[in-house]
């Protein structure tokens, strides 16, 4: 044994001085090892590793920001930006599958992850898993319903699948033939509304699986939130900039422009890798993930 660090390694290199470095996931970082003494040193790190999904729960004037960040589960506070980390990749103990998107409401927070297929729902306030469905299709988001199941945007099967019964064991599809499904929110009377972003929609689905199209000729579209308002705020990734969606009329306003999110995935694949996560407060504050700068940004509504 040569050192001891911190789970969620990945990988290392040695130079000709015969020093090693190491690559961790979530730590956004490398550590440089003394292969004689086994002593470690930071040589750069980030608070984030690569945020995806969010989901915004207020209390009282506080916002927590619960961030899907591919190699970790954490949280962030919404006055101060200060980082809390409930659970990260591989360490002991901990169950956690690369979550990529992520939706937050009441007491539990809802990950999920395209690259297992897996939907994971988490106490909020304590951090323990209390479900862990597998065998998705490429999930993009998940959103609990009133009855207690839980909505899937499997964009794998191009498909909103309602998952119930133990263990979510009992799937059955609520509509299929979505063009990229990637952003979930729940809205009211058992509707939701999802973002199409190969077809560059926002629509609205009913809870007989009635598809309404609220918005179109969007540019990947792809993180939503509802403001308190009951107005949609969208990550409108192809055009790098969040927007705001009446659900009654579709009339779109630009909130904030040019903004680092979108990063470009690997040819042949999805056209972005993580998905832009957003979040909105109880105040109306909006919150965005940057996959470019693994960030999480504040936007003040005028």
């Amino acid at each position: 044994m040569v050192a001891q660090l911190k789970p969620s390694l990945d990988n290392l290199a040695i130079d000709d001085k015969d020093r090693i470095f190491v690559s961790n996931m979530a730590d956004n970082g490398i550590q440089e090892v003394d292969a004689e003494t086994g002593a470690a040193k930071q040589v750069i790190s980030g608070k984030l590793a690569l945020p995806g999904g969010i989901g915004v729960v207020s209390d009282g004037a506080k916002d927590t920001i619960y961030v899907a960040d591919v190699f970790a589960y954490r949280t962030v506070d919404g006055a101060t930006g200060e980082v809390s980390e409930p659970a990260r990749m591989h360490a002991a103990g901990v169950t956690l599958e690369y979550p990529m998107s992520a939706t937050a409401r009441g007491d539990e927070v809802i990950l999920s992850s395209w690259f297992t297929g897996t939907v994971q729902v988490i106490d909020r306030k304590t951090g323990a898993t209390r479900e862990m469905m597998h065998d998705f299709k490429a999930p993009h988001d998940a959103v609990r319903l009133a009855d207690g199941s839980i909505l899937v945007n499997e964009l794998g099967s191009k498909s909103l699948v309602r998952a119930s019964g133990e263990h979510g064991k009992d799937r059955n599809v609520l509509i299929g033939g979505l063009e990229g499904p990637v952003g979930l929110v729940g809205g009211g009377k058992g509707d939701v509304y999802v973002t199409e972003a190969f077809a560059g929609q926002l629509c609205r689905i009913g809870s007989n699986g009635e598809k309404t199209v609220i918005a179109k000729d969007l540019k990947m579209p792809e993180g939503i939130a509802m403001a308190p308002d009951g107005k949609l705020i969208v990550a409108e990734v192809g055009a790098k900039r969040l927007v705001e969606i009446d659900p009654q009329t579709g009339k779109l306003t630009e909130i904030a422009g040019n903004l680092p999110i979108g990063l470009p995935a690997a040819p042949g694949g999805l056209p972005t890798n993580i998905p832009t996560g957003v979040g909105v407060g109880a105040s109306g504050t909006i919150y965005f993930s940057s996959d470019i700068e693994n960030a999480i940004y504040k936007v003040m509504k005028k």
